[in-house]
């Protein structure tokens, strides 16, 4: 079923009739949730983004680190690229790992300090990286749950306002015909509307960002697990140079 053209432009310019007649209060609870709308889109689309860029810079770690694994790719190069791509989680992790954890391994390992010492500082390490990370990512994402539960509370109270108004009109004209009750009724249930038009792309946005959260931060574990497998290598292999940096 379609909506025509013409149609769909009689329907909002009635909208905006009933905006315009609405009452002061009414229409600057429209405004107010007009401008909470504009700022949720805004975080949307900088969260929008930054997911696809780290996403993107993901794939792009995940087959160099592979690479480095089977050889074709040195240690030392795969923490230059690292460095140089800021926008991947992953990247980040592994460049800590590579410029910070790693050289301080060498050394600590050279004075004998237990192998699982060592694996607790670096699974601590990895710890602190996710935790940042994921910060840094939610950043936004507490204004719109705050927005999915006050927005439909806005647009209530701006109708529960409207439609008090339209009794006490009603009471003062003595008369209960619908002409005289309807309009201020639809008036006030404009606000509603608006409301739930603000919060339910914000509960969307909410929903889908804290996903793909979620699912950075599991690609991080994986790394750190990795990262731990490549520790306890090192340690077991007693044959190798302690300044050796393989996968």
């Amino acid at each position: 079923m379609t909506v025509e053209p013409v149609v769909l432009a009689s329907l909002l310019g009635e909208v905006g009739a009933l905006v315009a007649r609405s009452g002061v209060f009414a229409k600057f609870i429209v405004l107010l949730l007009f401008g909470l709308s504009v700022v949720s889109w805004a975080v949307m689309a900088e969260r929008s983004r930054m997911m696809a860029r780290a996403g993107a810079g993901n794939k792009l770690f995940w087959r160099d680190f592979d690479r480095a694994r089977d050889g074709d790719l040195s240690m030392g190069e795969l923490v230059e690229r690292c460095d140089d791509d800021s926008r991947s989680p992953l990247s980040r992790m592994f460049s800590w790992f590579g410029r910070e954890y790693w050289p301080r391994f060498t050394e600590r390992r050279q004075r004998g300090m237990d192998a699982e010492i060592e694996l607790g500082m670096l699974a601590r390490g990895v710890d602190r990286q996710t935790s940042a990370t994921v910060q840094g990512m939610e950043r936004g994402l507490g204004w719109l749950a705050t927005l999915t539960a006050v927005a439909p509370f806005l647009g209530l109270l701006g109708t529960v306002w409207g439609i008090m108004n339209s009794f006490l009109q009603l009471g003062r004209q003595g008369s209960a015909t619908l002409d005289v009750v309807g309009p201020g009724i639809a008036e006030a249930l404009i606000t509603t509307v608006c409301g739930l038009g603000v919060a339910i792309p914000a509960v969307v946005g909410y929903n889908w960002f804290t996903r793909r959260v979620q699912d950075q931060e599991a690609e991080m574990r994986r790394l750190g697990s990795l990262l731990a497998d490549l520790v306890s290598e090192e340690e077991s292999a007693v044959e190798r140079q302690p300044e050796e940096l393989s996968v």
